[in-house]
């Protein structure tokens, strides 16, 4: 019997061997790119995860690590998860209608429950950003173009763009949206005959889950779907004609398991305890100024700070930034491409949501042009008015990417038809191109900033000597979007405590029909704690000032204060304390503690 190193192979079978390979081995070299590239640009929140925080939204990053040692809990004790009483102590906070990221948090509990919410919150900033990329990649290198090097620049883009990259400083909620170019597909292979109810549960899974990730992107994948899908059936009525009964019916069944799923939730986020109508006034009319979009953004390595202050409101909300290069690569795109109805609606799609990131009225280079938007128009419509303006512009960055993906697929299959000398000068154009478009967007790296150390008084647990079921601890200063040690020691305790106050989204006054604010209302003794940190500056206190103080007490059912020796003025706070309780505290753990009888 013949050996089988000497069996001869059949003609063109090593060929095919090695092909199977190829696919995968790229798939797999795309996505430790990304994953490389995300670690890269969130490299300095890795070097010192307990005591660094990002430099320009400290908030944000406090509240997402609270949501996620809330989800931890909801994983491991099965708390109920739309509410709490542990921030915002008696009022609690409405959780559906503030972005709880149950979807992050509850898959993410072994990593917080194990090394705390702090790197859960920076490996879900990896895994966002790497995993939309290649979310995109995976869609746009099967279904809409041929070369996977285009797919790859494309995704790319997608995943690591300006506002994304801006949003990574302290919004993962807008830094994980993997979830989006799966509802795409999804939404487009409803289309197909057959499978119907099988698409359509599919769809609405993936609608539920998106749901408890970031409700906004959702609505803005649904936006930009309802317009793309609008715009190419009416540019090809009669070749969709045969395909409209199996998507509407596909479209149905999704429809339907959402409503299923996430009727009860929606109660909750719109008419459950501390809901409200709308978002900030401060925040509602955040706009997109038209100059911004051939600029570059601040984390963009072309782009400097002085420019992208000029023309956004926020170094977080720089959603717009995508650089005259690629701008005018994606209208070249569009020059090469226009006989494909596709780029015709993505064109169209692009479009209107770059005109309705402009808001209600129309700004150029920080000029009111007094030109209205089409923003007015929405803008005080049912869940409209919690929607900021300016992210609409997010939509336009697949577009865009799409768009860059189709030219350039369009330019080498062009290439594929000529003979060497001109297709090569092709390929090395359209590379160039991409290139030209896409280096003056790479990324810089996080700027982050130091936090004071968590005290032994909650790593050593120290905390469960003064803390008690149903009553609070008050931080002194009251926790709020400025005294922030409160909620983030919290969540580093994961919540064995509830805190009065809070960084959070709740109504101004309890059932009243208004927009929301942020934190709580400010009460007496809050304030009179902000004035002396501030300025260190003691204030008179007499009887009807330790009234106030103790009804305050009362209604924050507070169990103790607490006022770590690192905050600002500690040494005038800890006078004001002992002056309106006439109590010595206790000196634990870097704290000074109160027992409040």
């Amino acid at each position: 019997m013949a050996s089988a190193v000497s069996d001869p192979v059949p003609p063109g079978e090593a060929e095919r061997a090695a092909a199977r390979w190829v696919g995968p081995a790229v798939t797999v070299g795309v996505a430790l790119f990304y994953l490389g590239a995300a670690f890269a640009v969130t490299g300095s929140l890795w070097g010192d995860l307990s005591n660094t925080t990002p430099a320009v939204n400290p908030q944000d990053h406090v509240f997402f690590q609270w949501a996620l040692a809330h989800g931890a809990q909801v994983a491991e004790h099965g708390i109920y998860p739309f509410t709490t009483k542990s921030l915002n102590m008696p009022d609690g906070v409405n959780l559906m209608a503030n972005t709880s990221i149950l979807g992050l948090g509850i898959p993410m509990s072994p990593v917080t429950l194990l090394w705390g919410p702090q790197t859960a919150f920076a490996l879900l900033l990896v895994l966002g950003l790497a995993g939309t990329a290649f979310g995109w990649y995976w869609v746009f290198s099967r279904h809409l173009v041929d070369n996977r090097a285009v797919a790859f620049a494309a995704g790319a883009l997608c995943g690591f763009a300006p506002g994304l990259i801006s949003h990574a400083q302290g919004h993962v909620n807008w830094t994980a949206q993997f979830v989006v170019p799966w509802l795409v597909v999804a939404v487009i292979r409803l289309r197909r005959p057959g499978h119907a109810v099988r698409r359509g549960i599919w769809l609405g899974l993936l609608v539920t889950y998106q749901a408890f990730v970031n409700e906004e992107v959702l609505l803005y994948a649904a936006l930009g779907l309802f317009v793309f899908v609008l715009c190419y059936t009416l540019a090809n009525p009669r070749a969709v004609k045969e395909q409209v009964k199996p998507f509407l019916g596909g479209l149905a069944i999704a429809v339907g398991v959402a409503v299923v799923l996430l009727g009860y939730p929606l109660w909750v986020q719109f008419y459950g305890p501390q809901s409200y109508h709308g978002v900030p006034t401060a925040v509602k009319d955040v706009s997109t100024d038209l100059a911004a979009y051939p600029s570059f953004a601040r984390l963009s390595i072309a782009g400097s700070t002085a420019e992208a202050e000029r023309l956004t409101q926020g170094p977080a909300e720089e959603n717009s930034f995508l650089g005259w290069p690629l701008l005018i690569v994606c209208l070249i795109a569009v020059v090469i491409s226009w006989r494909r109805k596709v780029t015709w609606a993505l064109v169209i799609t692009g479009l209107v949501f770059a005109a309705l990131s402009l808001g209600p009225t129309i700004m150029i280079n920080r000029d009111d042009t007094g030109v209205s938007g089409p923003w007015r128009w929405f803008q005080n419509l049912p869940i409209f008015n919690s929607v900021v303006p300016t992210r609409l512009s997010l939509i336009v960055v697949p577009v865009a990417a799409a768009l860059l993906a189709l030219g350039a697929d369009t330019a080498l299959r062009a290439a594929r038809r000529q003979k060497p000398p001109v297709a090569v000068a092709l390929r090395a154009l359209t590379a160039a191109a991409i290139l030209a478009a896409l280096i003056p967007l790479a990324p810089k790296g996080l700027p982050t900033t130091g936090t004071p150390p968590t005290p032994p008084f909650i790593t050593q647990g120290i905390w469960r000597d003064y803390a008690a079921t149903d009553r609070s601890l008050v931080f002194v200063p009251v926790t709020d979007n400025i005294y922030l040690d409160g909620m983030r020691w919290s969540a580093r305790a994961q919540i064995g405590f509830a805190i009065a106050g809070g960084y959070f989204l709740g109504p101004a006054t309890e059932g009243a029909d208004n927009r929301a604010i942020f934190n709580a209302p400010t009460r007496f003794t809050g304030a009179l704690f902000d004035q002396t940190a501030r300025t260190g500056d003691l204030p008179p206190v007499n009887d009807e000032t330790r009234a106030k103080f103790r009804d305050d007490l009362a209604f924050w059912r507070a169990n103790a204060l607490v006022l770590p020796q690192s905050e600002t003025n500690a040494g005038q706070l800890r006078a004001l304390v002992v002056e309106l309780t006439g109590e010595i505290p206790d000196n634990v753990g870097g704290t000074w503690v109160w027992r409040v009888s």
